[in-house]
């Protein structure tokens, strides 16, 4: 799987020296609210919210290659009666690569990535991290008020029964990067 990553990177930057750079280029930081589609995640996390960066490079007057990483806090459905001090949270950190394709204003972005899922446990003075590293796909699509983005994600991470499927509003601060 690093292979294939890497074999990724090393043909983006050789194929950035020899056509040279076109475009526009940003780095974005978000705030991300959640909701989880799948039944066995929504019965006990439900929603949750979070944080993302993302960097886009410029490779033509209407696209972009982006690197997005984030990081989701799903808290525990509080209708579950946990003791004092206790505290069960779903946590989501996924990584994705990306090509945006810019319609004036308008946005779609389809990325491939991967996702940490870790579900931690605390109770009373012990703690417990179940962490499990899964492959995925996410389809982000949006609208540009500059200097603010807002979007619409579906992020897909895992394998079927205890897939994640999780849909997203992100809103970010675009910042030119020269």
């Amino acid at each position: 799987m690093k292979r294939i990553y890497l074999s990724i990177l090393a043909l983006f930057i050789f194929s950035q020296i020899s056509y040279g750079q076109i475009g526009e280029n940003f780095l974005n930081v978000g705030f991300d609210g959640a909701l989880t589609l799948n039944e066995y995640y929504q019965n006990e996390f439900p929603a949750g919210f979070g944080g993302s960066v993302k960097a886009l490079y410029g490779v033509g007057m209407n696209g972009q290659l982006t690197l997005t990483g984030g990081f989701t806090y799903i808290p525990i459905r509080s209708t579950i009666a946990l003791p004092f001090g206790d505290n069960v949270a779903f946590n989501l950190i996924p990584v994705t690569i990306g090509y945006r394709v810019n319609f004036d204003h308008f946005f779609f972005e389809p990325q491939l990535g991967g996702a940490m899922h870790i579900i931690r446990n605390r109770f009373a003075q012990t703690s417990d991290n179940l962490t499990s590293v899964e492959l995925g796909f996410a389809a982000e699509a949006g609208y540009v008020f500059d200097p603010l983005e807002v979007s619409l994600r579906y992020q897909h991470t895992g394998r079927s029964p205890f897939h994640l499927g999780i849909l997203a509003m992100r809103v970010m601060f675009r910042m030119p990067v020269f």
